[in-house]
């Protein structure tokens, strides 16, 4: 078997509703706001595309390039490219080689530091389509086999005022979410600054969240990098506890990226776990994650690290060391949040994931896939992902760069 032909088609998704009312980019559309309303509509349309990735045995995988520039570095016009990149090495190339395709795409990366993961990623998740279409097989078997097909739900919430918070949390515990992602730092990311009156704003929301909610629910409070030193980041969540305490809360992301040895100095100073998201961009990353005791948790993301076969890397180091993995919508298209399901379901140790970007846009050229219900998600047996594709409606969707 050979390929013959990678496609890509660069989307411009259409968000449900008014698609900012729930994020923290404009508070002034969240007064008045229901928690349902800010529940369902906290989306962007992010830039993605599809991969169709052909062979001469007339079978194709299918993958899902979804980034998001100002995180992942990289929007539709440099995935257009990377994918011209990396079709010149790849036609004629065979597609069950995975290590051998991954071989040829980090050879054309490394003449282009650093290269571009998500549209490696979006070849990744093809080439596994492929393969369980071959040979008749879910992707979770060709990753080693599923312990669950079955996997608690996390959501994340941006309640403009603690009550809009709880309001939202509640929403999503009544829908029966397992975790949730508790999001701070909007106002600080805002002003520009770290301020007084934003670590207040911020500590108590993170305060009602921790005084209300079941205890058996998990609360990640996420940083996204906004706390400015360790300092002032372990002065934010002593001032929590001093308040509150919620036995299943962790700390996400507090700090820069780069600030591994902050990070660890920061779990070494508080009673709550620390996970690592940003900062987990490669095996070799992770690898200094562990040599430096920073994390006890990572939140992965296989378009941010170039695909499953590098996640596969990743988790094998966490769970060598005892490091748990969570991981989390882009948000992606069904597709890519059935893909996130497939390599749930290989983890030893299951942590609720974010699998529901897709639910969040108007339109999809998808059908199949995962199912949502009782805030649980369910894959099938089905060959490749189960998710197939209507190409005409792709075509029509396709968007000019």
């Amino acid at each position: 078997m050979k390929i013959t032909d990678i496609e890509y088609y660069p989307l411009q998704l259409t968000v449900a509703g008014d698609s900012e009312i729930g994020t923290d980019e404009d508070p002034s559309r969240q007064v008045g706001a229901s928690a349902e309303s800010m529940a369902a509509q906290r989306y962007k349309a992010p830039e993605t595309g599809v991969i169709l990735i052909r062979t001469d045995d007339g079978l194709v995988g299918i993958g899902d390039g979804a980034t998001l520039p100002h995180y992942l570095g990289h929007g539709i016009g440099s995935m257009v490219d990377w994918m011209a990149r990396f079709r010149t090495v790849l036609i004629g190339a065979d597609p069950l080689n995975i290590a051998g395709i991954h071989q040829l795409m980090e050879a054309v990366a490394d003449r282009n530091p650093a290269g571009c993961r998500p549209a490696q990623a979006a070849i990744d998740m093809a080439i596994y389509d492929l393969a369980g279409k071959v040979h008749n097989c879910p992707v979770f078997d060709l990753l080693g086999g599923a312990y669950r097909t079955s996997l608690d739900l996390q959501t994340q919430m941006h309640g403009q005022t603690p009550e809009q918070q709880l309001e939202v949390c509640r929403h999503y515990i009544d829908k029966g979410y397992k975790a949730l992602k508790v999001k701070i730092g909007g106002q600080i990311r805002r002003d520009g600054c770290l301020t007084s009156s934003a670590v207040l704003a911020d500590q108590a929301k993170v305060e009602i969240v921790a005084q209300h909610v079941p205890h058996n629910i998990q609360v990640d409070v996420d940083a996204n990098q906004t706390l400015s030193s360790p300092k002032t980041a372990i002065s934010f969540f002593e001032g929590v506890l001093r308040s509150a305490h919620h036995p299943n809360m962790s700390i996400e992301q507090p700090l820069h990226h780069l600030d591994l040895v902050g990070h660890a100095f920061m779990r070494r100073a508080l009673p709550l776990p620390m996970i690592l998201d940003e900062s987990v961009t490669s095996p070799a990353a992770m690898m200094q994650i562990v040599r430096l005791d920073a994390a006890d948790r990572i939140v992965l993301k296989p378009n941010r690290v170039g695909g499953l076969f590098q996640a596969q890397k990743i988790i094998s180091i966490c769970e060598a060391n005892g490091i748990g993995v969570s991981l989390d919508t882009m948000p992606f298209t069904v597709l890519g949040n059935t893909m996130l399901c497939h390599l749930a379901a290989t983890i030893k140790t299951h942590y609720p994931l974010d699998a529901e970007g897709h639910t969040f846009f108007e339109e999809s050229p998808f059908h199949g896939g995962l199912t949502l219900s009782n805030g649980q998600v369910h894959i099938s047996r089905e060959a490749g992902f189960g998710v197939e594709i209507d190409e005409q409606k792709l075509e029509n969707m396709k968007c000019k760069i």
